[in-house]
């Protein structure tokens, strides 16, 4: 019998190991985007307190994403635990051209947008004396 079809027949009083019935490791799936002013990555983070997130840049040039999602604590039986719960860690090698001191992270409705700003490309042209 399917494992999914198993915990669908148990009784309705029986309670479940956590471990059975919701993921201990949230993935943390991130997208990373390239603009012309910045790099952009969006982390998904449901659920998320802004206190449980980490974002730092280490040695200059390596971004670090760390979050934990951490179980309630309730008295009596817990019927259904599908909410991903756990902890999540990514690192990032960051380009050489970007500003690493004007990093900016906010939340929108559970996505972590961090923009890591670029460099500005300025290329000073010398004038010679025509010769």
């Amino acid at each position: 019998m399917d494992a999914a079809l198993k915990l669908f027949l148990l009784a309705e009083d029986t309670v479940l190991p956590i471990e059975a019935v919701a993921p201990t490791i949230v993935h943390g799936q991130v997208d990373w985007m390239e603009t012309a002013e910045a790099h952009i990555f969006k982390v998904n983070v449901p659920g998320f307190k802004k206190e449980s997130i980490q974002v730092q840049v280490l040695e200059e040039d390596i971004l670090q994403i760390a979050g934990e999602q951490k179980m309630e604590t309730i008295e009596g039986k817990q019927h259904c635990l599908e909410r991903p719960r756990g902890s999540f860690f990514r690192q990032f090698k960051l380009p050489d051209k970007v500003v690493a001191d004007n990093i900016r992270a906010y939340d929108e409705h559970g996505v972590l947008i961090i923009v890591v700003p670029k460099k500005p490309f300025v290329k000073k042209i010398h004038i010679l004396p025509k010769v």
